[in-house]
């Protein structure tokens, strides 16, 4: 367990090392989201390694056998592909990967307990799962993970994540099969500038994205070079069209929203096109434009030291994601901005402070950790 920034992912490149090249090694890295894989791909590749990034509509045979010819180093999938994928099951149990697999790690290790839940059914019954549509789709692939885990010989599980919490570590080891004494437990520690969060109770609707117009002011009040870089987190990937329209329209460039070569504000959400993805993340990091409207589709791995804004939009998030989305500011070396956006009311859920203390209230659940987010006043200065 280390913050993000720490460099987990050099423990990857390095066990690889511990292994003859002419073993072959393979390492397989499984992700909640194929947009992560994405990322963590391009990184790999620029570093001289030879990788893959498996997605549902890209993966065939010519990819199979390629890999069971150690084609790769390092595999990325999804736990979808991973679970419910039937070539690479096949794969995934032939013996000769399974002589060359040397590591399989666990990415976001925290999302077993956030999204999985499976052994107390409460993943399905969360209301979290309908408003964020970017993530509702591997929420019970976690619950599954630990009988697949189990089926590999002498090849060790490397699990990683910024942020768990006790209650979730007990339970993602239940959930894994795994005891206690199996498991080794690293702790690293990143300092980081300070990172100054506030939150807004919405006075309009999560959907119409209004709430985020007072955040900018017109072109005419500041030039270009003077917008802070932002990355503008929403549940659903129609609000993302929203904050675009609100974002121009502050700006006085109304539809400007629907200008694929805009210097203000782009999007990006699971169903953006790969050319649009590869476009909007090879223009942010350019510096084309400072701002990108965005599902967690995006991702959570960039080290993108430019970012010096996050704005999280409703309370469609665990509590854990939305730390690690905040964490995407001020990596560099400047203090960075966090702002949360809370509905003042959410249907079915804890509104007033004075619910969070009832004898029936689950205080490890997701819906209720965000809830009393939402409910307390907060400005914080966070290390």
């Amino acid at each position: 367990m280390a913050g993000t920034g720490f460099g987990k992912s050099c423990i990857l490149e390095m066990d690889v090392h511990l292994f003859a090249t002419s073993k072959k090694p393979v390492v397989l890295v499984l992700n909640p989201l194929d947009a992560l894989g994405n990322n963590q791909l391009q990184e790999k590749i620029q570093q001289g390694y030879t990788a893959v990034n498996l997605k549902k509509l890209t993966f065939n045979p010519k990819v199979a056998n390629q890999i069971l010819h150690s084609s790769y180093t390092f595999v990325y999938l999804s736990l979808e592909v991973y679970l419910n994928n039937e070539l690479f099951t096949e794969i995934y149990y032939n013996t000769k990967f399974q002589e060359r697999l040397v590591l399989t790690v666990v990415d976001k290790a925290h999302m077993i307990y956030s999204w999985g839940l499976v052994a107390s059914g409460k993943a399905k019954k969360s209301k979290a799962n309908k408003r964020h549509q970017d993530r509702a789709l591997f929420w019970p692939s976690y619950g599954d993970l630990g009988t697949q885990l189990m089926a590999t010989e002498d090849s060790p599980i490397l699990l990683l994540s910024a942020t768990c919490w006790p209650l979730a570590i007990a339970e993602i080891l239940k959930c894994l099969s795994i005891e206690e004494s199996n498991i080794n437990f690293v702790q690293g520690e990143l300092t980081r500038p300070k990172i100054c969060i506030l939150q807004f109770p919405m006075n309009c609707s999560l959907k119409s994205a209004n709430n985020c117009a007072a955040m900018f002011a017109s072109k005419e009040q500041f030039d270009d070079d003077l917008l802070v870089s932002t990355l503008i987190y929403s549940g659903t990937r129609n609000t993302t069209l929203e904050v675009m329209k609100v974002v121009n329209e502050a700006w006085a460039t109304p539809t400007g929203e629907n200008n694929p070569k805009s210097h203000l504000i782009c999007c990006y959400h699971a169903c953006t096109g790969d050319t649009d993805k590869e476009d909007t993340i090879l223009g942010y990091e350019d510096g084309s434009f400072p701002m990108i409207s965005c599902t967690m589709a995006l991702g959570l791995e960039q080290n993108w030291k430019r970012v010096h804004c996050v704005i999280h939009m409703g309370r469609g998030d665990p509590l854990s994601i939305c730390q690690i989305m905040i964490g995407r500011c001020g990596r560099d070396g400047k203090p960075g901005l966090a702002i949360l956006f809370m509905e003042k009311k959410r249907k079915s859920g804890i509104n007033q402070l004075g619910g969070l203390t009832g004898p029936k209230v689950d205080k490890e659940a997701d819906d209720t950790r965000m809830d009393a987010l939402a409910v307390t006043p907060v400005q914080i200065y966070s290390n």
